[in-house]
């Protein structure tokens, strides 16, 4: 390298140098001037009971549409005593908490609940039937059954499934395997000629199970149930979208048929 080129290199490299030390001067002079920190706060619930629901003996606490940290619940007895159980359970959507009982015998006036919501959550308390003395009817038995699947195609679709299944149905789920589904909505038609629409839009992943979607009226009878949905993809894979139904025992916690 000529004396000429190795003197300018030398001044490009001085410049570069001199030029950087003041940014990077800069940026390790920067100093924190503000703070803050997000920490969610416990908040209280307070389920009222009505003159009915008071004798219950056990209960479960149910997150829908978000999660939550359940915390603990204070049983406020028609007495005015109160009753305070830990819980310290994190729910996901449709999750529930273990069977929360109670030691006094007494009706309840109320169940207060401290929970910390991970966003946006409705917290439903779900209870069996029975007086608080014990000799109160058995809790009602819950079951899943799969009321039917359809193949389903691309982009927005509809489709129909049709159950014949003669029992009583609470709530409905939906399980997508092969795609994910985004759910829109869902039409039932009910044997006694009536039709609701659930607005859903919820995404279903392949292999999981939408929160169930609770049906208008304690217990009903359905004939058929419309989809309306699109896959998210495409693919040659087969997809499925499948209905569970969920089915309470007849003539359990003095529900009445329809």
């Amino acid at each position: 390298m000529k004396i000429s080129q190795r003197f300018a290199f030398s001044l490009l490299m001085c410049a570069g140098v001199m030029f950087a030390a003041p940014f990077a001067t800069a940026q390790d002079g920067m100093r924190p001037v503000g703070q803050l920190t997000y920490t969610p706060e416990v908040q209280t619930g307070v389920f009222q009971l009505r003159p009915e629901d008071r004798d219950i003996r056990a209960m479960r606490i149910e997150a829908r549409g978000g999660a939550v940290d359940i915390q603990n619940v204070r049983l406020v007895y028609r007495n005015g005593e109160s009753e305070r159980i830990r819980v310290r359970e994190r729910l996901r959507p449709g999750g529930m908490t273990a069977i929360i009982r109670k030691q006094n015998r007494g009706p309840l006036r109320a169940v207060e609940v401290n929970y910390i919501p991970q966003g946006q959550v409705t917290l439903v308390l779900r209870a069996n039937a029975g007086g608080g003395g014990g000799g109160g009817e058995p809790p009602p038995v819950a079951t899943w059954n799969e009321l039917g699947c359809k193949s389903v195609g691309f982009l927005i679709d509809r489709d129909v499934v049709n159950v014949a299944s003669p029992e009583l149905y609470r709530a409905l789920r939906l399980r997508s395997t092969g795609l994910d589904i985004e759910m829109l909505d869902m039409n039932v038609r009910f044997a006694n000629g009536q039709r609701d629409t659930y607005r859903v839009n919820a995404i279903i992943r392949s292999g999981e199970r939408s929160p169930p979607i609770d049906l208008r009226g304690e217990r009903r009878r359905i004939v058929a149930v419309e989809l309306i949905y699109r896959t998210r993809g495409l693919s040659t894979q087969k997809t499925r979208l499948c209905i569970d139904g969920l089915q309470v025992r007849r003539g359990v916690n003095g529900l009445e048929e329809e």
